[in-house]
């Protein structure tokens, strides 16, 4: 007869994922990858719907003369990544990702101890991850929510324990964040603008990828830095069609400032500078009584968030 357990479900998260600061860490690269101690207050990502843990361990088999099987395996390297997808209700885990190398703490130059936990049959469970840096994060609108999903590179994550992570460490938890999602009517009127003119649209979607330097050394099996290293952005929209501005800024490569309101309270605005138009197409259709559109993709030289 099979014998029931309890299983794990969405029920059995218990402290929600979040985050606190290793400081500045380009500067000071002792700190990359430390368990906070002393007191602290953890802050939470936002509205989480799916975190997907990645460890890749890997092991060298022995093979040997004299015998058909395999008879060792031996792990040589520990290599840890993990992806999260969330609704945004602010934009402070995202700009780890967008903001420009050099800004110190609250930007790419600040790794990350990350943690949550859940019941594993019925007891509660924490999972830690040190050495965090976003090696991308995508947003996107399409006239609902905003939401983001970011992948991290990390120093380590820990295997679920009874014990947290901050048991010496006089740590304030996070619960689930009151503030509501930010949603495309909290943008404004036509928050797009391609060459400081507005262009309404219908989807927006962002994404910036960072190469990472990673520091892998003989002597142990986890990396023991990184830091990122190179910043590509892209952005897309739809828009509805209005004139032939977008479409002659593709054939010309013609270079242009563009932006994108995420919110109005507080003002938030992703500040895209040198946009060159990579892709464009527009698709006119008799059975489309709808608006006709646009759609584009370009490329951005940098970006930054920040106030209107």
């Amino acid at each position: 007869m099979a014998t029931a357990h309890n299983i794990q479900s969405k029920r059995d998260f218990v402290k929600v994922l979040q985050y606190i600061g290793e400081g500045d860490t380009v500067t000071t690269a002792a700190n990359y990858g430390v368990v906070k101690t002393g007191t602290f207050t953890l802050l939470p990502v936002g509205k989480v719907t799916d975190i997907n843990l990645q460890p890749d361990i890997q092991h060298s088999d022995t093979d040997v003369l004299g015998n058909e099987d395999v008879i060792d395996a031996v792990k040589t390297m520990e290599n840890y990544t993990f992806s999260i997808s969330f609704e945004m209700t602010d934009t402070a885990l995202i700009n780890y990702a967008f903001s420009p190398s050099g800004g110190g703490a609250g930007s790419i130059d600040e790794s990350l101890n990350m943690m949550f936990s859940e019941y594993l049959n019925g007891v509660e469970n924490y999972t830690a991850m040190y050495g965090c840096r976003p090696t991308s994060c995508t947003v996107n609108l399409d006239r609902g929510i905003w939401s983001a999903t970011m992948t991290f590179v990390c120093r380590e994550i820990t295997l679920p324990t009874t014990a947290s992570p901050y048991a010496s460490a006089s740590p304030t938890y996070a619960s689930e964040k009151s503030a509501a999602t930010i949603t495309h009517t909290g943008s404004g009127v036509d928050p797009f603008d391609w060459n400081s003119a507005a262009f309404p649209e219908s989807k927006f979607s962002a994404t910036v990828t960072r190469g990472m330097s990673i520091q892998a050394i003989n002597g142990t099996a986890q990396i023991v830095y990184c830091k990122a290293s190179t910043r590509r952005v892209d952005f897309s929209v739809d828009c509805f069609v209005k004139a032939v501005t977008l479409e002659t800024d593709f054939v010309a490569k013609t270079e242009r400032v563009a932006q994108y309101v995420i919110s109005t309270s507080p003002d938030k605005v992703l500040k895209f500078v040198d946009c060159v138009i990579t892709s464009y197409s527009r698709q006119k259709t008799a059975s489309n009584a709808d608006g006709f559109r646009e759609s584009i993709t370009a490329r951005a030289g940098s970006v930054t968030i920040a106030a209107a």
